[in-house]
């Protein structure tokens, strides 16, 4: 027999996870499926979850830390492990990291939840939506993660004031962080709330780009999917979407879509029937999703502006050699946003520490050269000038840091601090993001964008897109935020159209039996 959903979510990271929540907290059929598998940690196992897959932690980095390397060489992902931690893409100009598992990108992210560097980033996207509608959002995101900016009172070790090179380097202020942090610094303890779950104060040692596995980073399987499942939300692992198809017309009890996936658990092909999709698979699986779904599976049709507008972000990674005095590696993940003293540059620029190694096997010379070095982050949001396609099968991006003027300053900025710091920076000829943002974008109508104000695909009733594929533009901090209070919107939007029309049809009914007597 056919399964059949009311909502079914595609991806568990900040564009599935806050839509799924608020759906199945207004009492609607919610059904996720998420590629990857539920992650080992502190809090997940004191909920009881069963079939935890390990982080890359230790000696699981080499196993568990690739999931697949995909190419637009390439017409199939390679894949590693399918319950891998990262997925590498290699595209034409650029390069996109991203994450696998329950919980989306919320275990790589440095827990940074900021509102969009642009000003009036929302204003003249669609008439229905602005900046000041959306700041709700913001708000209430902020107070339900307990996101804060960290103080000189949380005494962390390696802050940007710590080491600035004597003043060279210029501290931009502290953005909020979704982590739990000591109540006596230095000293991290378990937590447990009233439900059991437990979780470990920040140790300033092991939260970064390998995940969290005491906890300390706020990520969204425990913290927002999990209360859910309390509430009725259904989720389904190592369930790897393959195509949508769009049902014409629609069956006689409203499905509108079918959804066909692998099941990675039980190596076999499925499929589900609903009658809302929200896809919410990230900035770049998303695209990649309905590209293959209107151009391979011949499943979807329409969306012509459907690819447009890609962008990173403005992301650029390089290995920092400091040869520091100090141990590096202790701190948070990511230190607060800097730019060189006196820097005419709109970039903002991070130091990332070079986390979780203690446990990985490797020569203690190595592990020593490590710990006095870091990984420089820059970004300031790009011009959204890449395209996405379907080439002969094969998932294309193309980009061209030409095109996006910031890429130009975060080049003199990074000479500027080599100079100015006596260091050396080591980058990879094209850019690396882990902020792919757009391609189907929002917009006032089918003519400039793929969705609406409310999320809702123009010209496929019912197909949503929830997650940093529909965000306008390059937001130029970091995205989190951003992308968790655009799906509140579209699961807010949906939840009240479902009202109406339950309301509407309940009407109808005690119209008609009223009639009948």
């Amino acid at each position: 027999m056919q399964r059949k959903v009311e909502v079914l979510i595609i991806g568990s990271g900040f564009g599935g996870a806050i839509a799924a929540r608020r759906l199945a907290e207004a009492g609607r059929d919610v059904l996720v499926l998420e590629r990857g598998p539920w992650r080992d940690t502190v809090p997940n196992r004191s909920l009881g979850l069963k079939n935890l897959a390990p982080l890359p932690q230790g000696a699981k980095a080499y196993t568990h830390g690739l999931r697949c390397i995909g190419s637009h060489r390439l017409k199939h992902d390679i894949v590693l492990n399918k319950k891998g931690f990262i997925e590498a893409y290699q595209g034409d100009g650029i390069n996109v990291i991203c994450s696998s598992g329950v919980g989306g990108g919320s275990h790589v992210y440095a827990g940074f939840m900021d509102r969009p560097l642009v000003p009036g980033y929302w204003d003249h996207r669609h008439p229905e939506l602005c900046s000041a509608d959306m700041e709700r959002y913001y708000e209430e995101l902020l107070a339900t993660y307990n996101a804060r900016p960290l103080t000189p009172a949380d005494q962390v070790p390696n802050s940007i004031e710590q080491t600035n090179y004597d003043g060279t380097l210029n501290c931009l202020g502290h953005p909020s962080v979704a982590f739990l942090m000591p109540e006596n610094p230095g000293q991290p303890c378990k937590r447990v709330d009233g439900n059991g779950m437990e979780r470990w104060e920040c140790d300033m040692k092991n939260n970064s780009f390998l995940g969290s596995p005491s906890g300390a980073k706020t990520t969204l399987d425990f913290s927002t999917l999990w209360p859910a499942m309390r509430n009725g939300l259904k989720i389904e692992a190592l369930c790897e979407v393959t195509a949508i198809h769009r049902l014409k017309p629609p069956t006689i009890d409203g499905m509108r879509y079918e959804v066909r996936y692998r099941d990675h658990g039980n190596n076999s092909q499925d499929s589900i029937q609903a009658e809302h999709v929200i896809l919410a698979a990230g900035g770049l699986g998303s695209v990649r999703l309905l590209l293959k779904s209107r151009d391979v599976a011949q499943g979807l049709q329409g969306m012509p502006r459907l690819g447009m507008r890609f962008g990173g972000n403005g992301d650029y990674f390089g290995l920092w050699k400091e040869n520091s005095r100090k141990d590096l590696s202790k701190g948070m993940p990511i230190g607060s946003p800097f730019r060189l003293k006196d820097s005419q540059n709109n970039v903002l620029v991070l130091r990332a520490s070079i986390q979780g190694i203690d446990a990985i096997p490797m020569p203690p010379l190595l592990k020593g050269w490590l710990r006095k070095q870091s990984v420089i982050i820059a970004f300031g949001g790009d011009y959204n000038t890449g395209t996405m396609a379907m080439h002969k099968g094969r998932f294309k991006i193309t980009y061209k840091t030409s095109e996006n003027p910031i890429y130009q300053q975060i080049g003199d900025e990074m000479t500027n601090i080599q100079r100015a710091t006596g260091t050396k920076v080591y980058a990879p000829r094209n850019p690396v993001t882990v902020h792919p943002v757009g391609g189907a974008c929002l917009g006032a109508s089918i003519a400039d964008g793929v969705v609406g104000a409310n999320g809702e695909v123009f010209d496929n009733p019912g197909l949503f897109v929830a997650d940093a594929a529909a965000l306008p533009a390059s937001p130029g901090g970091a995205p989190s935020l951003t992308i968790a209070a655009w799906s509140a919107n579209v699961a807010d939007r949906l939840i009240a159209s479902l009202k109406a029309r339950d309301e509407k049809a309940a009407a109808s009914c005690h119209s008609a039996s009223t009639t009948a007597v």
